[in-house]
This record gives structure tokens, C-alpha cells and sequence, in this order.
């Protein structure tokens, strides 16, 4: 499709690029553990706003957390030929959160840009781990994780509680995918949209709530009502002031 393409064109790597130059070159990247991450793709492009509007997706994300969501992340994984990768240590996409729940608090849709198969390393699962505390012994993860294979343009969709890691890639092209972590509004986002946007997609029913406008804590007891009375049909923030 013309979308896939255009993930396969070298946006990603691209904007990849432009956030390591930022913060000093790729080393300063590694010394952290986020090299080859690439955030907030929807920031530069409304190509990837609508990536997280999509129907089919927001549907499923209603079943599994009910009518208020947001979106918590939006990142891009890069995974090079031959290359260690951060995510392919054992990891939950709720980093240091390690306890069950009766009902999801976050669901993370995986866009697959590159084919996921064993020799590009595609993504390795750890089956219903979101329903255990810790992490089990290594002759239980040797015995029971399974490699995802998928084609690019699919779509992973799981709970952000299992354990997962990104296989190595042993071929000799490039594997890439987008994660869109959606969350309960009382997760914080990884980094705040509102802030981050100033305003933009503000007025759009839809994206207002979804990039988490409306759940953005309050600065004051009177910010706090005023945002309430607005989004209950209530006067004009202008005429509440």
C-alpha cells in the first residue's frame, strides 16, 4: 500500500537522524539505552496522526479500556543487520511496573514497517506473562516463548504487560516497526503531546481526548473546575474567567 511505502521510504531513519542530532550524536543516545528509538513521530507529520486514529484500531481499544483512553507514546523501533538492539532485553512496555490487573491498562499496536520472521529477528513474546507478577525462570521462558512472523503491513496487538523482547536480526536488510502504546488517562504520558503540540489538534473532538488534552493535570483548584464545567457543556472557558 502507499502508506507502507512511505514507512519504508527512510522517514523513520530520517527523523531518527534529526533526534540524535539534537541531543549530541548517537553515542550520547546509547549511553542512555535509546539508540535506534525514534519518538513522537505525529509531532512532524500528520502522516502519523493518522496512523493512531485509525477505526479498526480505536474500536479495539474501547473493547479492551473502555471509552477514555489516551495515547501514551508513539515510537519507532529501528533494528539494523547484525546490531544488538536496547529492546532485546526482556522488557514490558509499562517499564518497572510489575503487577497483574483484572482488566488491561494499556494495549500496545504494533505496526510492522519490515517483514518479522527468525532470521529479521521479528519480536519475541513470553505468553500470558501479563498475568504474573515476576519474571519466570529461564527454563519456562526457553520452553514457552514464541517468535512473532508477520508480514509488513500487519499489525501486533497485546497487552503492554507481556513480556517481549526484539529478536536479533541475522539477515541483511533493515527491520522496523512503530509501537502505539494506549493507556488509561491516569498513565502519564512518556513524553506530554499537549506541551509538545502547544495547542495543535486541540479542537478536534477526538484528538483532543485521545492525545490527552483533557486529562493533562490541572494547575490550580479553579483550572481544575473550569476545564470540568468546559467539558460538560458549560460555559466558555473565556466567559468562566
Amino acid at each position: 500500500t502507499e502508506e507502507l511505502q512511505y514507512l519504508q521510504s527512510g522517514k523513520i531513519e530520517e527523523y531518527y537522524k534529526i533526534q540524535a542530532d539534537e541531543v549530541g550524536g548517537e553515542d550520547k543516545l546509547r549511553t542512555i539505552g535509546d539508540e535506534y528509538s525514534v519518538k513522537h513521530l505525529l509531532v512532524y507529520e500528520e502522516f502519523f496522526v493518522n496512523l493512531i486514529i485509525k477505526e479498526k484500531i480505536l474500536s479495539l481499544m474501547k473493547f479492551f479500556l473502555g471509552e477514555s483512553f489516551i495515547i501514551n507514546l508513539q515510537n519507532a523501533i529501528i533494528n539494523y543487520p547484525q546490531f544488538d538492539n536496547p529492546a532485546s532485553i526482556w522488557h514490558r512496555d509499562l517499564p518497572y511496573q510489575h503487577f497483574t490487573c483484572s482488566r488491561p491498562l494499556s494495549i500496545t499496536v504494533l505496526q510492522i514497517v519490515d517483514d518479522f520472521n527468525e532470521e529479521t529477528g521479528g519480536t519475541i513474546v513470553l505468553p500470558e506473562s501479563h498475568k504474573h507478577d515476576e519474571f519466570p525462570s529461564t527454563q519456562f521462558t526457553l520452553k514457552y516463548k514464541k517468535q512473532i512472523s508477520a508480514k509488513a503491513g500487519s499489525v501486533l496487538v497485546m497487552d503492554s504487560m507481556i513480556y517481549h523482547q526484539a529478536g536479533y536480526n541475522l539477515s541483511n536488510q533493515i527491520r522496523r516497526a512503530i509501537a502505539h502504546i494506549y493507556t488509561l488517562p491516569l498513565i502519564k504520558q512518556q513524553i506530554s503531546f499537549p506541551r509538545l503540540l502547544k495547542g495543535k489538534y486541540a479542537d478536534d473532538p477526538v484528538l483532543n481526548r485521545l492525545l490527552g488534552y483533557d486529562s493533562e493535570p490541572a494547575e490550580s483548584a479553579l483550572e481544575f473546575r473550569e476545564e470540568r464545567l468546559y467539558n460538560r457543556g458549560g460555559k466558555s472557558r473565556i466567559e468562566i474567567g
